[in-house]
């Protein structure tokens, strides 16, 4: 069943199908929560559920011709709204709320997916707004952000919050191997990579990572003896979107290996067991390897709410800069 095919969200898809189940369905929903951890696949299985010609109690088939064109975007009483350059559009809106005010034409429910949510412009968020506060019946809008406080306040308090959660490491793991696009080592270490976004781990599927592991390892040395301006020098190249995606989770696992050799000094226990030598070093350049994770952790949440990418690279480094020896 679709349901199934959702990784690692037992709450979000418990709460869904409980609506489904008993008959509430809201008029709108708000999927919130980091990239790549199955709001879209969700707001479908949604929308194929409501419009299952199977009648799954609380689910969908996922075989018959009206869950197959949900899937392939061709169901006549399912849009996705697309997201065209930086913004939707208030002409997209307008378009869906208009077709809104007709009934589903083949299915039970007309369904209305606004992924990037946030990317809408202050006059489409108003004129969906509106909709949202005399809603037609048996029409639903379900909206996917990674924030919800990227969202109008108004817009927040018409939906019913459903709150997608970063995927654990062993689940993308075991659906990496399943999947047969890794072997259960490699699969492990993109795992860890990702930072909790199946689609971040098949983005590194695909990219150089032992090249940007030595890259990050570079950097980390450079950082040793840099000072002021040096050291906002070595942002460069490092700010695009993939690149910063992927440097973040390095630094975390490095300094995750400082700490844990700091406490164990168990090499088996090591993600870059490898470098032995480069991490006991480091151990003693990086103390309390803690405050370092704390620090990236909220990079990586920033970084999430489409910060500016420049201007938070420059702070993570001087920040780690400014604890380096610091032995209190």
């Amino acid at each position: 069943m679709p349901w199934a095919d959702i990784i690692g969200q037992p709450i979000a898809v418990r709460q869904l199908q409980n609506a489904l189940k008993q008959n509430r369905i809201g008029h709108a929903y708000l999927f919130f929560g980091p990239p790549g951890v199955g709001k879209r696949t969700a707001a479908r299985v949604l929308a194929q559920a409501l419009n299952c010609q199977q009648g799954v109690a609380g689910d969908a088939c996922g075989e018959c011709r009206s869950c197959r064109n949900i899937l392939t975007g061709n169901h006549p009483d399912v849009r996705e709204v697309p997201l065209t350059g930086a913004h939707i559009r208030i002409s997209q809106i307008r378009e869906v709320t208009r077709q809104a005010q007709f009934p589903p034409t083949e299915g039970c429910w007309k369904v209305f997916l606004i992924h990037n949510a946030e990317a809408m412009t202050l006059e489409a968020a108003n004129n969906l707004l509106k909709t949202l506060e005399e809603p037609p019946g048996e029409t639903l809008f379900v909206l996917t952000t990674p924030s919800i406080f990227n969202l109008l306040p108004t817009i927040q308090s018409r939906c019913q919050q459903v709150r997608f959660q970063p995927l654990a490491v062993r689940d993308i793991a075991e659906f990496l191997v399943r999947q047969n696009l890794a072997g259960p080592e490699q699969a492990e270490l993109i795992a860890n990579l990702a930072g909790g976004s199946l689609l971040t781990a098949q983005e590194l599927l695909t990219m150089e990572r032992e090249a940007v592991r030595e890259e990050v390892i570079d950097l980390l040395t450079k950082l040793k003896t840099a000072a002021g301006p040096q050291v906002l020098f070595l942002t460069e190249g490092w700010t695009e979107g993939p690149r910063l995606k992927i440097l973040l989770p390095w630094l975390a696992l490095w300094f995750r290996d400082l700490l844990v050799w700091q406490n164990t000094g168990d090499v088996k226990l090591l993600i870059n067991q490898d470098r032995l030598e480069l991490i006991k070093e480091q151990a003693q350049i990086w103390p309390r390897p803690e405050r370092f994770l704390r620090i990236i952790q909220e990079a990586k949440r920033k970084m999430e709410r489409n910060a500016n990418n420049q201007l938070l690279l420059e702070v993570l480094l001087l920040e780690l800069t400014s604890m380096r020896d610091v032995k209190g």
